[in-house]
């Protein structure tokens, strides 16, 4: 019964350690992430296709995934899988077409830094002029 609790006991501590290293590894952080200067509210096509790359507020970490979803004004949402900071030809097209009043939203923004610790940043949450 002793080697049960201990056994036990053990796995515990074990299980609470690898949840805080995820949670360190993969939490939100104070570093921002942006395009063409800007993390939240409107911003023109050409702007946002002469920049076309995620920025990240510490230089030290450079951002390896990230999710762009696009509202359309007839309510469908499309969603690309980015790598790297640029967008995607796929993804310049669909801004191209878009309406103004358009919402983009860059989500699940993965970034890393050179000693490999890996965040993940707070959305750009764009309107489309």
């Amino acid at each position: 019964m002793k080697k049960l609790v201990f056994i036990i006991a053990i796995a515990g501590i074990m299980l609470v350690s690898v949840s805080s290293a995820h949670a360190q590894l993969f939490s939100k952080s104070e570093v921002k992430a942006s395009v063409a200067g800007i993390s939240k509210g409107e911003i023109t096509k050409e702007k946002l296709l002469n920049s076309a790359t995620i920025e990240c507020s510490d230089l030290t970490y450079e951002i390896i995934y990230f999710n762009l979803s696009v509202l359309r004004k007839n309510g469908d949402l499309v969603v690309y899988a980015g790598r790297g900071n640029s967008l995607s030809e796929s993804m310049k097209a669909e801004i191209k077409a878009l309406e103004p009043g358009t919402k983009l939203v860059l989500e699940d923004i993965g970034a890393r830094s050179a000693e490999n610790k890996f965040i993940e940043l707070t959305a750009i949450v764009l309107d489309v002029k």
